[in-house]
Protein backbone atom coordinates (compact mmCIF):
# COMPACT_ATOMS: atom_id res chain seq x y z
CA UNK A 1 0.00 0.00 0.00
CA UNK A 2 1.19 3.48 -0.84
CA UNK A 3 2.58 5.73 1.85
CA UNK A 4 0.74 9.08 2.11
CA UNK A 5 4.05 10.70 3.09
CA UNK A 6 5.65 9.90 -0.29
CA UNK A 7 6.78 13.21 -1.81
CA UNK A 8 6.66 14.37 -5.42
CA UNK A 9 10.43 13.89 -5.56
CA UNK A 10 9.96 10.25 -4.51
CA UNK A 11 7.31 9.76 -7.21
CA UNK A 12 9.60 11.10 -9.95
CA UNK A 13 12.50 8.95 -8.67
CA UNK A 14 10.30 5.83 -8.82
CA UNK A 15 9.07 6.54 -12.37
CA UNK A 16 12.57 7.54 -13.53
CA UNK A 17 14.18 4.38 -12.15
CA UNK A 18 11.41 2.16 -13.53
CA UNK A 19 11.94 3.78 -16.95
CA UNK A 20 15.63 2.79 -16.74
CA UNK A 21 14.68 -0.80 -15.90
CA UNK A 22 16.09 -0.62 -12.37
CA UNK A 23 14.82 -3.42 -10.12
CA UNK A 24 12.33 -2.48 -7.45
CA UNK A 25 14.62 -4.04 -4.82
CA UNK A 26 17.47 -1.71 -5.82
CA UNK A 27 15.15 1.35 -5.93
CA UNK A 28 13.95 0.55 -2.40
CA UNK A 29 17.50 0.04 -1.08
CA UNK A 30 19.08 3.11 -2.71
CA UNK A 31 16.26 5.62 -2.07
CA UNK A 32 14.68 4.24 1.13
CA UNK A 33 11.25 3.83 -0.41
CA UNK A 34 9.14 0.86 0.61
CA UNK A 35 8.61 -1.98 -1.91
CA UNK A 36 4.87 -1.73 -1.31
CA UNK A 37 4.79 1.93 -2.38
CA UNK A 38 6.85 1.15 -5.48
CA UNK A 39 4.40 -1.63 -6.42
CA UNK A 40 1.37 0.65 -5.97
CA UNK A 41 2.81 3.52 -8.05
CA UNK A 42 4.02 1.13 -10.76
CA UNK A 43 0.51 -0.29 -11.04
CA UNK A 44 -1.07 3.19 -11.20
CA UNK A 45 1.44 4.28 -13.82
CA UNK A 46 0.62 1.23 -15.94
CA UNK A 47 -3.16 1.78 -15.57
CA UNK A 48 -2.80 5.43 -16.62
CA UNK A 49 -2.04 4.49 -20.25
CA UNK A 50 0.90 6.93 -20.22
CA UNK A 51 4.50 5.86 -20.79
CA UNK A 52 7.08 6.53 -18.10
CA UNK A 53 8.59 9.28 -20.28
CA UNK A 54 5.19 10.94 -20.74
CA UNK A 55 4.55 10.81 -17.00
CA UNK A 56 7.91 12.44 -16.26
CA UNK A 57 7.11 15.24 -18.72
CA UNK A 58 3.92 16.20 -16.84
CA UNK A 59 3.69 18.92 -14.20
CA UNK A 60 3.69 18.06 -10.52
CA UNK A 61 -0.05 18.70 -10.29
CA UNK A 62 -0.80 16.44 -13.26
CA UNK A 63 1.49 13.68 -12.03
CA UNK A 64 0.01 13.94 -8.53
CA UNK A 65 -3.56 13.56 -9.85
CA UNK A 66 -2.56 10.40 -11.72
CA UNK A 67 -0.42 8.62 -9.13
CA UNK A 68 -1.85 9.89 -5.85
CA UNK A 69 -5.44 9.69 -4.58
CA UNK A 70 -7.05 12.21 -2.24
CA UNK A 71 -8.12 9.48 0.16
CA UNK A 72 -4.58 8.13 0.52
CA UNK A 73 -4.25 4.39 0.11
CA UNK A 74 -8.00 3.75 0.44
CA UNK A 75 -9.89 3.46 -2.83
CA UNK A 76 -12.85 5.84 -2.51
CA UNK A 77 -16.22 4.20 -2.31
CA UNK A 78 -18.39 6.35 -4.58
CA UNK A 79 -21.71 5.00 -3.28
CA UNK A 80 -20.84 5.62 0.36
CA UNK A 81 -19.59 9.09 -0.46
CA UNK A 82 -22.70 9.89 -2.51
CA UNK A 83 -24.95 8.99 0.40
CA UNK A 84 -22.95 10.84 3.06
CA UNK A 85 -22.15 14.00 1.06
CA UNK A 86 -25.52 15.78 1.54
CA UNK A 87 -25.43 15.22 5.31
CA UNK A 88 -21.83 16.18 6.12
CA UNK A 89 -22.58 19.84 6.84
CA UNK A 90 -25.55 18.93 9.06
CA UNK A 91 -23.55 16.35 11.02
CA UNK A 92 -20.66 18.78 11.53
CA UNK A 93 -23.03 21.47 12.82
CA UNK A 94 -24.74 19.08 15.24
CA UNK A 95 -21.42 17.83 16.57
CA UNK A 96 -20.50 21.40 17.50
CA UNK A 97 -23.35 21.42 20.03
CA UNK A 98 -22.76 20.66 23.67
CA UNK A 99 -22.91 16.97 24.72
CA UNK A 100 -23.40 15.65 21.13
CA UNK A 101 -20.88 12.88 20.37
CA UNK A 102 -19.61 11.09 17.27
CA UNK A 103 -21.06 7.82 18.58
CA UNK A 104 -24.61 9.18 18.65
CA UNK A 105 -24.37 10.70 15.15
CA UNK A 106 -22.69 7.58 13.72
CA UNK A 107 -25.40 5.28 15.11
CA UNK A 108 -28.05 7.44 13.46
CA UNK A 109 -26.06 7.45 10.20
CA UNK A 110 -25.81 3.65 10.17
CA UNK A 111 -29.57 3.20 10.66
CA UNK A 112 -30.36 5.46 7.66
CA UNK A 113 -28.11 3.96 4.97
CA UNK A 114 -27.26 0.49 3.74
CA UNK A 115 -23.74 1.43 2.61
CA UNK A 116 -21.79 3.18 5.35
CA UNK A 117 -18.23 4.07 6.23
CA UNK A 118 -16.55 2.54 9.23
CA UNK A 119 -16.67 4.63 12.41
CA UNK A 120 -13.04 5.76 11.95
CA UNK A 121 -13.58 6.79 8.31
CA UNK A 122 -16.81 8.60 9.19
CA UNK A 123 -15.07 10.51 11.98
CA UNK A 124 -12.16 11.51 9.70
CA UNK A 125 -14.49 12.82 6.99
CA UNK A 126 -16.53 14.96 9.41
CA UNK A 127 -13.40 16.30 11.14
CA UNK A 128 -11.78 17.19 7.80
CA UNK A 129 -14.91 19.08 6.76
CA UNK A 130 -15.05 20.97 10.09
CA UNK A 131 -11.41 22.01 9.85
CA UNK A 132 -11.81 23.17 6.26
CA UNK A 133 -14.83 25.32 7.17
CA UNK A 134 -13.65 26.71 10.53
CA UNK A 135 -13.15 30.35 9.60
CA UNK A 136 -11.87 33.01 11.99
CA UNK A 137 -12.55 36.67 11.39
CA UNK A 138 -9.55 38.87 12.13
CA UNK A 139 -10.75 41.91 14.07
CA UNK A 140 -9.10 45.21 13.30
CA UNK A 141 -9.26 47.36 16.43
CA UNK A 142 -9.36 51.15 16.44
CA UNK A 143 -7.10 52.96 18.94
CA UNK A 144 -8.97 53.95 22.10
CA UNK A 145 -12.25 52.37 20.99
CA UNK A 146 -12.52 49.22 23.11
CA UNK A 147 -11.49 47.67 26.43
CA UNK A 148 -12.17 44.01 27.25
CA UNK A 149 -12.43 42.39 30.69
CA UNK A 150 -12.47 38.85 32.03
CA UNK A 151 -11.67 36.84 35.15
CA UNK A 152 -8.73 34.43 35.19
CA UNK A 153 -9.97 30.91 35.85
CA UNK A 154 -7.21 30.10 38.35
CA UNK A 155 -7.16 32.08 41.61
CA UNK A 156 -4.21 33.29 43.65
CA UNK A 157 -4.05 32.94 47.44
CA UNK A 158 -3.56 35.15 50.50
CA UNK A 159 -2.34 33.60 53.76
CA UNK A 160 -3.27 35.22 57.06
CA UNK A 161 -0.06 35.73 59.04
CA UNK A 162 -1.06 34.33 62.44
CA UNK A 163 -3.33 31.43 61.46
CA UNK A 164 -1.89 30.67 57.98
CA UNK A 165 -5.46 30.28 56.72
CA UNK A 166 -5.57 30.58 52.91
CA UNK A 167 -8.07 33.00 51.34
CA UNK A 168 -8.88 32.78 47.63
CA UNK A 169 -8.16 35.89 45.54
CA UNK A 170 -9.90 36.26 42.16
CA UNK A 171 -7.91 37.98 39.42
CA UNK A 172 -9.62 40.46 37.08
CA UNK A 173 -7.77 41.11 33.80
CA UNK A 174 -8.43 43.98 31.37
CA UNK A 175 -6.84 44.73 28.02
CA UNK A 176 -6.86 47.40 25.32
CA UNK A 177 -7.01 45.20 22.15
CA UNK A 178 -5.32 47.72 19.86
CA UNK A 179 -2.11 48.20 21.86
CA UNK A 180 -2.53 45.00 23.93
CA UNK A 181 -1.82 47.04 27.06
CA UNK A 182 -2.74 44.88 30.06
CA UNK A 183 -4.00 45.36 33.61
CA UNK A 184 -4.73 42.91 36.43
CA UNK A 185 -5.89 43.18 40.03
CA UNK A 186 -7.01 40.73 42.70
CA UNK A 187 -10.10 40.76 44.90
CA UNK A 188 -11.32 38.41 47.62
CA UNK A 189 -14.91 38.58 46.35
CA UNK A 190 -16.49 39.07 42.93
CA UNK A 191 -19.59 40.79 44.30
CA UNK A 192 -20.76 43.96 42.55
CA UNK A 193 -18.91 46.44 44.75
CA UNK A 194 -15.54 44.66 44.33
CA UNK A 195 -15.94 43.93 40.62
CA UNK A 196 -16.76 47.52 39.64
CA UNK A 197 -14.04 48.85 41.93
CA UNK A 198 -11.58 46.67 39.98
CA UNK A 199 -13.00 47.91 36.66
CA UNK A 200 -12.56 51.51 37.83
CA UNK A 201 -8.96 50.77 38.80
CA UNK A 202 -8.30 49.51 35.26
CA UNK A 203 -9.44 52.84 33.77
CA UNK A 204 -7.20 54.70 36.21
CA UNK A 205 -4.26 52.50 35.18
CA UNK A 206 -4.98 53.08 31.46
CA UNK A 207 -5.34 56.81 32.21
CA UNK A 208 -8.43 57.05 30.06
CA UNK A 209 -11.81 55.58 29.08
CA UNK A 210 -12.54 53.73 25.84
CA UNK A 211 -15.77 54.21 23.85
CA UNK A 212 -16.77 50.58 24.50
CA UNK A 213 -16.16 48.23 27.42
CA UNK A 214 -16.88 44.57 26.66
CA UNK A 215 -17.13 41.49 28.85
CA UNK A 216 -18.89 38.14 28.73
CA UNK A 217 -22.28 37.47 30.27
CA UNK A 218 -21.16 37.41 33.91
CA UNK A 219 -23.92 38.12 36.45
CA UNK A 220 -22.32 41.43 37.46
CA UNK A 221 -22.62 42.58 33.84
CA UNK A 222 -25.78 41.09 32.30
CA UNK A 223 -29.07 40.57 34.12
CA UNK A 224 -30.86 38.82 31.24
CA UNK A 225 -29.13 37.66 28.07
CA UNK A 226 -30.44 38.38 24.60
CA UNK A 227 -28.22 38.35 21.54
CA UNK A 228 -29.63 41.61 20.19
CA UNK A 229 -30.95 43.46 23.24
CA UNK A 230 -29.58 42.14 26.57
CA UNK A 231 -30.75 43.53 29.89
CA UNK A 232 -27.75 44.91 31.75
CA UNK A 233 -27.56 45.11 35.53
CA UNK A 234 -28.31 48.42 37.23
CA UNK A 235 -24.72 48.51 38.48
CA UNK A 236 -23.31 48.09 34.95
CA UNK A 237 -25.55 50.87 33.65
CA UNK A 238 -24.52 53.17 36.51
CA UNK A 239 -20.83 52.43 35.96
CA UNK A 240 -21.04 53.01 32.21
CA UNK A 241 -23.00 56.24 32.68
CA UNK A 242 -20.55 57.50 35.29
CA UNK A 243 -17.52 57.08 32.99
CA UNK A 244 -19.32 57.88 29.72
CA UNK A 245 -18.70 54.53 28.02
CA UNK A 246 -20.95 52.00 26.26
CA UNK A 247 -21.38 48.58 27.90
CA UNK A 248 -21.38 45.54 25.60
CA UNK A 249 -21.55 41.81 26.20
CA UNK A 250 -20.32 38.89 24.12
CA UNK A 251 -22.49 36.24 22.53
CA UNK A 252 -22.99 33.11 24.59
CA UNK A 253 -20.38 30.41 23.83
CA UNK A 254 -18.41 32.78 21.55
CA UNK A 255 -15.13 33.42 23.38
CA UNK A 256 -13.62 34.85 20.20
CA UNK A 257 -15.85 37.90 20.67
CA UNK A 258 -13.28 38.94 23.30
CA UNK A 259 -10.29 37.08 21.92
CA UNK A 260 -7.68 39.57 23.25
CA UNK A 261 -9.02 39.16 26.82
CA UNK A 262 -8.97 35.36 26.49
CA UNK A 263 -5.42 35.57 25.16
CA UNK A 264 -4.38 37.90 27.97
CA UNK A 265 -5.55 35.40 30.59
CA UNK A 266 -3.11 32.87 29.12
CA UNK A 267 -0.37 35.52 29.03
CA UNK A 268 -1.04 36.32 32.69
CA UNK A 269 -0.63 32.62 33.55
CA UNK A 270 2.65 32.37 31.65
CA UNK A 271 4.12 35.70 32.73
CA UNK A 272 2.65 36.70 36.11
CA UNK A 273 1.59 33.40 37.69
CA UNK A 274 4.81 31.71 36.58
CA UNK A 275 6.96 34.33 38.29
CA UNK A 276 4.90 34.19 41.47
CA UNK A 277 5.18 30.40 41.48
CA UNK A 278 8.93 30.51 40.86
CA UNK A 279 9.52 33.08 43.60
CA UNK A 280 12.06 35.88 43.69
CA UNK A 281 15.02 33.83 42.55
CA UNK A 282 14.81 31.14 45.24
CA UNK A 283 12.36 28.75 43.55
CA UNK A 284 9.88 29.09 46.43
CA UNK A 285 6.33 30.24 45.69
CA UNK A 286 5.74 33.82 46.82
CA UNK A 287 3.44 34.15 49.85
CA UNK A 288 1.16 37.16 50.32
CA UNK A 289 -0.25 38.09 53.72
CA UNK A 290 -2.69 40.78 52.58
CA UNK A 291 -4.69 41.78 49.52
CA UNK A 292 -2.74 45.02 49.27
CA UNK A 293 0.55 43.07 49.24
CA UNK A 294 -0.73 40.81 46.44
CA UNK A 295 -2.02 43.71 44.32
CA UNK A 296 1.26 45.58 44.73
CA UNK A 297 3.11 42.55 43.34
CA UNK A 298 0.60 42.15 40.49
CA UNK A 299 1.02 45.78 39.50
CA UNK A 300 4.80 45.40 39.55
CA UNK A 301 4.67 42.38 37.22
CA UNK A 302 2.04 43.94 34.92
CA UNK A 303 4.19 47.08 34.54
CA UNK A 304 7.14 44.86 33.70
CA UNK A 305 5.03 42.94 31.14
CA UNK A 306 3.72 46.13 29.49
CA UNK A 307 7.17 47.73 29.18
CA UNK A 308 8.96 44.70 27.74
CA UNK A 309 9.55 44.68 23.99
CA UNK A 310 6.93 42.60 22.18
CA UNK A 311 8.11 39.52 20.31
CA UNK A 312 8.82 40.29 16.68
CA UNK A 313 8.38 44.03 17.30
CA UNK A 314 10.70 46.92 17.99
CA UNK A 315 8.43 48.48 20.61
CA UNK A 316 6.60 47.60 23.84
CA UNK A 317 2.87 47.60 24.53
CA UNK A 318 3.26 50.75 26.59
CA UNK A 319 5.11 52.56 23.79
CA UNK A 320 2.43 51.62 21.25
CA UNK A 321 -0.27 52.77 23.67
CA UNK A 322 1.37 56.13 24.36
CA UNK A 323 2.08 56.82 20.69
CA UNK A 324 -1.20 55.74 19.09
CA UNK A 325 -3.92 55.15 21.68
CA UNK A 326 -3.67 57.30 24.79
CA UNK A 327 -4.78 60.54 23.11
CA UNK A 328 -7.79 58.80 21.55
CA UNK A 329 -9.33 57.88 24.91
CA UNK A 330 -11.79 59.90 26.98
CA UNK A 331 -10.47 61.46 30.21
CA UNK A 332 -11.09 59.48 33.41
CA UNK A 333 -12.74 61.25 36.36
CA UNK A 334 -10.64 62.02 39.43
CA UNK A 335 -13.12 60.45 41.86
CA UNK A 336 -13.56 56.69 41.53
CA UNK A 337 -17.02 55.19 40.99
CA UNK A 338 -18.22 53.27 44.03
CA UNK A 339 -21.14 50.86 44.04
CA UNK A 340 -22.96 51.09 47.36
CA UNK A 341 -25.39 48.78 49.14
CA UNK A 342 -27.96 49.76 51.75
CA UNK A 343 -29.23 47.74 54.70
CA UNK A 344 -31.94 48.82 57.16
CA UNK A 345 -31.96 47.24 60.61
CA UNK A 346 -32.70 47.79 64.30
CA UNK A 347 -29.64 48.22 66.53
CA UNK A 348 -29.52 45.19 68.84
CA UNK A 349 -28.20 44.88 72.39
CA UNK A 350 -24.66 44.07 71.16
CA UNK A 351 -24.57 47.49 69.37
CA UNK A 352 -22.90 45.83 66.35
CA UNK A 353 -24.18 45.04 62.84
CA UNK A 354 -23.00 42.53 60.23
CA UNK A 355 -23.11 43.29 56.48
CA UNK A 356 -22.56 41.32 53.30
CA UNK A 357 -21.75 37.61 53.41
CA UNK A 358 -18.63 37.91 55.54
CA UNK A 359 -18.97 37.39 59.31
CA UNK A 360 -17.58 40.74 60.36
CA UNK A 361 -19.47 43.09 62.69
CA UNK A 362 -19.19 46.86 63.04
CA UNK A 363 -19.93 48.90 66.16
CA UNK A 364 -22.60 51.57 66.62
CA UNK A 365 -22.77 54.01 69.59
CA UNK A 366 -24.59 52.11 72.38
CA UNK A 367 -27.01 55.05 72.84
CA UNK A 368 -28.79 53.93 69.62
CA UNK A 369 -29.67 50.42 70.84
CA UNK A 370 -33.23 49.45 69.76
CA UNK A 371 -33.43 52.32 67.24
CA UNK A 372 -33.89 52.05 63.48
CA UNK A 373 -30.65 52.48 61.53
CA UNK A 374 -29.25 52.15 58.00
CA UNK A 375 -25.89 50.79 56.86
CA UNK A 376 -24.52 52.20 53.57
CA UNK A 377 -21.42 50.31 52.44
CA UNK A 378 -19.12 49.68 49.49
CA UNK A 379 -15.93 47.68 49.08
CA UNK A 380 -13.91 50.08 51.25
CA UNK A 381 -16.19 51.80 53.78
CA UNK A 382 -19.13 51.05 56.08
CA UNK A 383 -21.26 53.99 57.22
CA UNK A 384 -24.02 53.79 59.86
CA UNK A 385 -26.83 56.35 59.72
CA UNK A 386 -29.54 57.02 62.35
CA UNK A 387 -32.25 59.66 61.84
CA UNK A 388 -30.48 61.05 58.75
CA UNK A 389 -27.24 61.55 60.71
CA UNK A 390 -24.04 59.55 60.20
CA UNK A 391 -23.08 58.10 63.59
CA UNK A 392 -20.25 55.69 62.66
CA UNK A 393 -17.69 55.06 59.88
CA UNK A 394 -15.61 51.88 59.59
CA UNK A 395 -13.12 50.43 57.15
CA UNK A 396 -14.68 47.43 55.35
CA UNK A 397 -13.10 44.13 56.43
CA UNK A 398 -13.16 40.76 54.65
CA UNK A 399 -12.14 38.64 57.64
CA UNK A 400 -14.31 37.29 60.46
CA UNK A 401 -14.33 39.35 63.62
CA UNK A 402 -15.38 42.68 65.11
CA UNK A 403 -14.52 46.32 64.42
CA UNK A 404 -15.27 48.15 67.67
CA UNK A 405 -14.63 51.83 68.38
CA UNK A 406 -14.04 52.37 72.11
CA UNK A 407 -16.26 55.46 72.24
CA UNK A 408 -19.21 53.34 71.06
CA UNK A 409 -19.05 51.18 74.24
CA UNK A 410 -20.90 51.77 77.55
CA UNK A 411 -18.67 52.91 80.42
CA UNK A 412 -18.70 49.54 82.20
CA UNK A 413 -17.67 47.78 78.95
CA UNK A 414 -14.84 50.24 78.48
CA UNK A 415 -13.68 49.65 82.05
CA UNK A 416 -13.76 45.90 81.54
CA UNK A 417 -11.82 46.29 78.30
CA UNK A 418 -9.26 48.52 80.01
CA UNK A 419 -8.75 46.02 82.82
CA UNK A 420 -8.48 43.17 80.34
CA UNK A 421 -5.76 44.99 78.42
CA UNK A 422 -3.92 45.83 81.64
CA UNK A 423 -3.92 42.23 82.81
CA UNK A 424 -0.45 41.03 81.99
CA UNK A 425 2.49 39.68 83.98
CA UNK A 426 3.85 43.13 84.85
CA UNK A 427 0.42 44.27 86.02
CA UNK A 428 -0.02 41.31 88.39
CA UNK A 429 3.50 41.66 89.83
CA UNK A 430 2.97 45.38 90.40
CA UNK A 431 -0.32 44.81 92.23
CA UNK A 432 1.18 41.98 94.31
CA UNK A 433 4.16 44.14 95.32
CA UNK A 434 1.75 46.67 96.84
CA UNK A 435 0.44 43.91 99.14
CA UNK A 436 3.84 42.58 100.17
CA UNK A 437 7.03 40.81 99.08
CA UNK A 438 5.68 37.34 99.89
CA UNK A 439 2.56 37.92 97.78
CA UNK A 440 4.78 39.11 94.92
CA UNK A 441 6.89 35.94 95.20
CA UNK A 442 3.74 33.81 95.17
CA UNK A 443 2.40 35.59 92.06
CA UNK A 444 5.82 35.22 90.37
CA UNK A 445 5.74 31.47 91.10
CA UNK A 446 2.20 31.15 89.68
CA UNK A 447 3.22 33.01 86.50
CA UNK A 448 6.14 30.60 86.05
CA UNK A 449 4.03 27.50 86.65
CA UNK A 450 2.38 27.43 83.18
CA UNK A 451 3.94 26.91 79.71
CA UNK A 452 2.28 30.13 78.55
CA UNK A 453 1.91 33.22 80.75
CA UNK A 454 -1.68 33.80 79.63
CA UNK A 455 -2.72 30.45 81.12
CA UNK A 456 -1.84 31.72 84.63
CA UNK A 457 -3.60 35.10 84.43
CA UNK A 458 -6.92 33.90 85.87
CA UNK A 459 -5.15 32.26 88.83
CA UNK A 460 -3.32 35.55 89.49
CA UNK A 461 -6.62 37.43 89.33
CA UNK A 462 -8.06 34.97 91.86
CA UNK A 463 -5.17 35.44 94.29
CA UNK A 464 -5.44 39.23 94.15
CA UNK A 465 -9.20 39.00 94.66
CA UNK A 466 -8.50 37.37 98.07
CA UNK A 467 -7.15 40.73 99.19
CA UNK A 468 -10.59 42.30 98.82
CA UNK A 469 -12.22 39.48 100.81
CA UNK A 470 -9.72 38.85 103.60
CA UNK A 471 -7.51 41.92 103.58
CA UNK A 472 -3.94 42.58 102.43
CA UNK A 473 -2.35 41.66 105.80
CA UNK A 474 -3.87 38.21 105.94
CA UNK A 475 -3.05 37.48 102.26
CA UNK A 476 0.58 38.51 102.83
CA UNK A 477 0.66 36.31 105.98
CA UNK A 478 -0.53 33.10 104.28
CA UNK A 479 1.89 33.73 101.40
CA UNK A 480 4.73 34.00 103.95
CA UNK A 481 3.65 30.67 105.47
CA UNK A 482 4.45 28.83 102.21
CA UNK A 483 7.86 27.22 102.68
CA UNK A 484 8.21 26.74 98.92
CA UNK A 485 6.61 29.51 96.90
CA UNK A 486 6.49 27.20 93.87
CA UNK A 487 3.64 25.42 95.64
CA UNK A 488 1.57 28.59 95.54
CA UNK A 489 -1.78 28.46 93.80
CA UNK A 490 -5.15 30.14 94.19
CA UNK A 491 -7.00 27.21 95.82
CA UNK A 492 -4.29 26.56 98.42
CA UNK A 493 -4.16 30.20 99.50
CA UNK A 494 -7.96 30.43 99.53
CA UNK A 495 -8.28 27.30 101.73
CA UNK A 496 -5.65 28.60 104.15
CA UNK A 497 -7.55 31.87 104.59
CA UNK A 498 -10.96 30.23 104.92
CA UNK A 499 -9.57 27.83 107.55
CA UNK A 500 -7.91 30.71 109.43
CA UNK A 501 -4.48 29.13 109.24
CA UNK A 502 -2.81 32.53 109.48
CA UNK A 503 -4.80 33.40 112.65
CA UNK A 504 -4.09 30.04 114.32
CA UNK A 505 -0.32 30.66 114.06
CA UNK A 506 -0.57 33.97 115.98
CA UNK A 507 -0.96 32.22 119.41
CA UNK A 508 -3.58 30.90 121.89
CA UNK A 509 -5.10 34.30 122.49
CA UNK A 510 -6.20 34.45 118.91
CA UNK A 511 -6.91 30.75 118.60
CA UNK A 512 -10.13 29.97 116.90
CA UNK A 513 -10.02 26.29 117.96
CA UNK A 514 -13.09 24.61 119.52
CA UNK A 515 -13.89 25.46 123.18
CA UNK A 516 -15.28 22.73 125.51
CA UNK A 517 -16.79 24.02 128.84
CA UNK A 518 -16.03 22.13 132.13
CA UNK A 519 -18.37 19.19 132.68
CA UNK A 520 -18.04 16.47 135.38
CA UNK A 521 -19.75 13.97 133.15
CA UNK A 522 -17.02 14.17 130.59
CA UNK A 523 -14.56 11.32 130.94
CA UNK A 524 -10.88 11.98 130.74
CA UNK A 525 -8.04 9.95 129.28
CA UNK A 526 -7.78 7.82 132.43
CA UNK A 527 -11.16 6.27 131.64
CA UNK A 528 -9.63 4.51 128.64
CA UNK A 529 -6.73 2.69 130.30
Amino acid sequence: MANNKTTMTDLRIIISELAKGTSKRKISRDHHISRTSIDVYEKRATESDFSYEELLAKTDKELFSILRRPDGHRKPDEEKRRLLEPRIEEYAERLSRKHVTFEVIYDEYCTKYAYTYSYTQFKEIIKSYSKAHNYSFHNEYTPGEEMQADFAGDPLWIREGKTDIATKAFVLVCVLPYSQLAFACAMTSTRMEYFFDGMSKSLEYFQGVTSIVKSDNMSQWVKKYDRYEPTLTEAANQWGLYYGTNIENCRVAHPRDKGPAESLVNQIYRYVYARIENGRGDGQREVFHSLNELNTRLLELIDQYNHEQMKGRTYSRWEKYVEHEKDQMLPVTNERFTFKYEKEFTVNATYHVGIGKEKHFYSIPYQYVNQKAKAIYDCNTVEIWVNMARVAVHERKQTDGYSTITEHMPERHREYLRRSKECNAAYFLEKAALIGPNTKEAIQAILESKPFLQQSYKACQGVLSLCRRFGAARLEKVCSMLEDKHNANYLRLKNMLENNRDIAEQGPTLSVGSYMPHNEDVRGADAFH
